[in-house]
């Protein structure tokens, strides 16, 4: 892990007035960074470690100042202005920190996806905040991963919650346990996910295997003292089948834990996909109508798990 982590990290937003991410009203805070490659990722600015340029194609005129500033030759314009197309080696991006391709830029068609900012900055920007979040209310890191960047979480974490700032976190917990580790004396509330039960299932959706995550969650069940509550991405066709229910449900059961909120997934990160270089890989699939999501609420709680629907939690 990067020691420079315990001074600063890399976001890509920061949000305030959230309700659904822990107790009251919440400042979310975007971690650039993250393990998995989830099909239906609804952040996927949030993806690489690194703050890169997001391209939008529709505000290009094709001056060509940006390939011109780039210091790394990371931008081509490989068809000429008879096929007028930027092509970005985002390899090249990752060993940039002075943007110069944003700066020259004229027509908004290049923004910088994330950005650096000091543990003094950040808190700073949060304490605005206090004022609105109410009794109950706190900062949730999200992302991206934030265990990704191990020693900034935990130093942020550390420094909101001896203030008396109520801290939570959202993970894949796709990480080492040494990641997770230092967080844990100052956090209040984990928001834990899990995708699907079945391995090689696990890996097609997300990349990677499920065997980590799910002994991550078996630690954390045993040690972790403040709440932890288990949430599934629902996705038509791919998670939502009785039998992952019912492994789902009897896992978290297992582990002496009893909450699950389920979160249907939705199209509304699609447009940014371009801007990233990716390309959406559930263009034709169909949100879960309420029908099904209470169907499958009722089956959980069927089950013996206290189960929220979407935005429908007791936080």
């Amino acid at each position: 892990m990067d020691q420079s982590e315990l001074t600063g990290g890399y976001l890509f937003d920061i949000q305030g007035f959230s309700v659904h991410d822990g107790p009251g009203c919440r400042t979310l805070i975007f971690l650039k960074g993250c393990p998995l490659r989830c099909l239906w990722c609804s952040n996927p600015e949030g993806i690489k470690a690194f703050p890169e340029p997001l391209y939008k194609e529709s505000k290009c005129v094709y001056d060509l100042f940006c390939l011109e500033a780039c210091p790394h030759k990371a931008i081509t314009f490989p068809g000429g202005k008879e096929n007028p197309e930027l092509v970005f080696d985002r390899k090249k991006c990752s060993k940039c920190s002075t943007y110069d391709c944003v700066k020259a830029c004229l027509t908004g068609a290049l923004a910088q996806g994330g950005y650096y900012i000091s543990i003094p900055e950040l808190y700073t920007r949060i304490v605005r905040d206090r004022q609105y979040w109410g009794e109950n209310g706190g900062i949730t890191l999200t992302g991206g991963e934030p265990f990704a960047q191990a020693l900034f979480t935990a130093a942020l974490l550390e420094k909101c919650f001896e203030a008396f700032i109520h801290t939570a976190v959202e993970t894949c917990g796709e990480v080492p346990w040494a990641n997770i580790e230092p967080s844990l004396p100052w956090l209040e509330w984990i928001f834990f996910d899990l995708k699907h039960m079945d391995d090689a299932t696990h890996h097609q959706l997300t990349s990677s295997s499920n065997r980590r995550i799910l002994e991550n969650a078996r630690r954390l069940a045993g040690i972790f003292e403040g709440r932890l509550v288990f949430r599934m991405p629902l996705v038509p066709g791919l998670n939502d089948s009785d039998e992952n229910i019912q492994a789902t449900a009897a896992f978290i059961l297992s582990l002496g834990r009893d909450e699950l909120n389920i979160l249907p997934v939705h199209h509304l990160g699609r447009e940014k996909y371009l801007l990233s270089g990716y390309t959406y890989k559930l263009p034709g699939f169909e949100m879960t109508p309420r029908e099904k999501l209470l169907e499958v609420r009722n089956r959980f709680t069927e089950l013996g798990l206290k189960c929220y629907l979407g935005s429908e939690t007791p936080f």
